[in-house]
């Protein structure tokens, strides 16, 4: 078989060169909220300048080898007429030289990477704001620690924090291995069961930054998202004044005038999710009940998302599907369908809560569903929710 001429060659590197270039150019416009090349801390600029020394080792690395291989196989191509070129067994300059070579491009990104490891772990010993995320299958529990001021909010999927305020937040989990990552303010870091790590941050700006668990955790894996928020002081603390707040009065309109009070139909849902500023109070949070096993799970694994002011998050499920009443309805109607192997769809099967209301003076063909979706529309503060503003909030 003939080899190409030189000038196919040529003309297939430069239509591959060309194609490579039009991609990249199309990436660069593209809208990507979870990119780590476009940081928004100091600790996301630190990983991506790791990224791009390495990068570049790779690039000169990729050139070298390659621009090698080629003028081997140009120089020593078959020629009719020419002799094989000279055999030979070893080299070992050529072997002292390939050791040597990437033991020093080795120490290169490791020297940097180990100083970069102590300084994230010297981020990660204070700040600001606490936050404690509990890792479960499969979404986010958000217990906030520290100050004071906010100690008693508890939330689920969204983490709000006020812009330029060192963040540190403490993972835990008791069930699996999951991984917190937030691309555009950290790295990942593991949540291992029975032990705490930490990771710190100061957000530059404020926006929306999207986040996702980055281990293989099980059957819904994919759909454990969620989302840092960045507002400013002010919007911070109304958001935070809300969340131990009772809901607005527009929620009583379903408990007979009295926001204390959820409607009966959410009585199937108290065991799992609580509603500040109402009777739906008790069930379990955190690390402190049971996980239990596959077969019989614990009360720390059946419990649900905090839902205060539920209204105002912008997904279902932890980002399974959008916040909004239509999607709302089919997540009741059949969570298991939607989100494969979650602990709710144990208690909620298919079709379970559209049924009559237990109230006879309800229009008969109002259903318990009915109810749970308005209720849970209705959560939100007396004031509305805090508007998000800045980056990726166009998504």
């Amino acid at each position: 078989m003939p080899l190409p001429r030189a000038s196919d060659v040529a003309r297939r590197l430069l239509v591959g060169a060309s194609l490579l270039l039009l991609m990249l150019l199309a990436s660069a416009c593209a809208n990507v909220p979870q990119t780590t090349v476009l940081p928004k801390t100091e600790a996301a600029r630190e990983i991506q300048w790791l990224y791009e020394i390495i990068f570049w080792l790779a690039v000169i690395v990729f050139i070298g080898v390659q621009g090698a291989l080629l003028y081997i196989m140009w120089r020593f191509r078959y020629r009719e007429g020419h002799a094989l070129p000279e055999q030979v067994h070893g080299n070992k300059t050529l072997e002292i030289a390939w050791t040597i070579i990437p033991a020093v491009i080795l120490i290169i990104i490791f020297i940097p990477s180990v100083q970069k490891m102590f300084d994230f772990d010297a981020a990660a010993q204070e700040g600001d704001y606490e936050i404690s995320v509990y890792g479960k299958q499969w979404w986010w529990e958000v217990q906030y620690a520290a100050p004071d001021t906010v100690s008693e909010i508890i939330t689920a999927n969204e983490i709000y924090v006020p812009v330029g305020k060192k963040i540190k937040i403490d993972l835990y989990t008791n069930n699996v291995i999951h991984s917190f990552w937030v691309p555009q303010l950290s790295g990942k870091m593991d949540l291992i069961p029975g032990h705490v790590n930490s990771i710190g941050f100061t957000p530059e700006t404020t926006g929306v930054f999207y986040g996702e668990c980055a281990e293989f955790c099980g059957d819904s894996h994919a759909l454990m998202r969620f989302k840092v928020i960045v507002v400013d002081e002010a919007s911070f603390q109304q958001w935070a004044s809300s969340m131990t707040a009772p809901p607005g009065s527009q929620a009583a309109s379903l408990s007979g005038g009295d926001v204390a009070q959820a409607p009966a139909a959410f009585g199937v849902c108290i065991g799992c999710h609580r509603v500040a500023g109402t009777n739906a109070n008790a069930a379990p949070v955190g690390l402190a009940q049971d996980a239990g096993t596959e077969d019989s799970p614990g009360a720390a694994k059946i419990a649900g998302p905090n839902l205060t002011n539920f209204a105002c998050r912008t997904t279902i499920g932890a980002g399974a599907m959008p916040n909004d009443a239509e999607h709302l309805r089919e997540w009741l109607y059949d969570p298991g369908e939607v989100k494969p192997g979650n602990y709710m769809a144990t208690v909620i099967q298919e079709g379970t809560r559209d049924r009559r209301t237990r109230d006879e003076t309800d229009d008969p063909a109002r259903t318990e569903l009915d109810v749970l979706v308005e209720y849970l529309s209705l959560l939100y503060p007396e004031g509305g929710c805090v508007p998000l503003t800045g980056e990726n909030t166009e998504n």
